[in-house]
């Protein structure tokens, strides 16, 4: 069984022009998000992901932290216990460092990227191998959960006939979405929440699942969260849900989190 948790959202970004958009509606400090993962109706794994304002060199810019660990009690079924960060401009969504560590299962990562745009590379630096190599990038290239923030005001059917490019594990690649029907996802203190259904259909690895055929829901209400993932791997079924949502703001998912 290969289940990726480290990165636990798919980029579901378009490749549009970042100058004209101001994305800083999209990050919420104080917001995080808690995910239960199962495979086969165990709770194997949970999940949880922070957003805060940090301060460098001047700039505001916005940390999205993601940590993801097994349940003691399903550490000999499989292992997990990874961390990824990002800091991104909030107007513009594009990456200035990305930190990714994991240590799940047989698979070990750790490298860190730094961004340039202004020179249209990133410097990829693996942490295990000491390899290091710049890698050419798109002028609106973002990493994963950077793309999964950006798109919270934006609608699914114009980003599924969009062009899409994601940076991933020192590489870029495409990203293509179909969208299929809206079925309600229930879910702990919220009820069942109307969510459309998307499916991904990308070369690299990195959604909550390694390899197989993946299928997630994002909710139809505002801050368009990934409410469910389910995917088909090699031993079994694999379900991702959401759990929790709290920090600021006064919307369904707050309001709900605190009845």
């Amino acid at each position: 069984m290969k289940l990726t948790f480290a990165i636990f959202f798919m980029g579901i970004a378009a490749i549009i022009v970042h100058a004209e958009v101001d994305y800083s509606s999209c990050f919420i400090p104080g917001e995080v998000l808690e995910y239960k993962v199962s495979w086969m109706g165990l709770p194997l794994a949970w999940s949880k992901t922070t957003t805060e304002t940090i301060t460098e060199e001047g700039r505001e810019l916005i940390r999205i932290r993601m940590v993801s660990k097994s349940y003691k009690a399903y550490t000999h079924i499989y292992k997990v216990d990874n961390a990824t960060e990002v800091v991104v401009d909030p107007k513009t969504a594009l990456p200035i460092r990305l930190d990714v560590r994991m240590n799940e299962g047989h698979l070990i990562k750790s490298h860190l990227t730094t961004f340039h745009h202004d020179k249209k590379i990133a410097v990829f630096k693996d942490r295990i191998s000491k390899d290091i190599k710049e890698v050419d990038i798109h002028d609106n290239t973002m990493d994963v959960l950077g793309f999964l923030y950006s798109v919270r005001n934006q609608d699914l059917n114009t980003l599924a006939i969009q062009k899409h490019t994601l940076f991933v594990d020192g590489k870029l690649y495409e990203l293509d979405l179909n969208i299929h029907r809206t079925r309600k996802i229930k879910l702990p203190h919220y009820g069942k929440i109307p969510s459309t259904e998307v499916e991904p259909i990308a070369e690299f690895d990195g959604l909550f699942i390694r390899k197989g055929k993946i299928m997630f829901w994002v909710s139809k209400e505002n801050r368009r969260m990934v409410t469910c993932v389910k995917a088909k791997v090699a031993v079994g079924k694999v379900t991702v849900k959401l759990q929790k949502v709290s920090g600021p703001g006064n919307d369904l998912w707050i309001k709900n989190t605190n009845e």
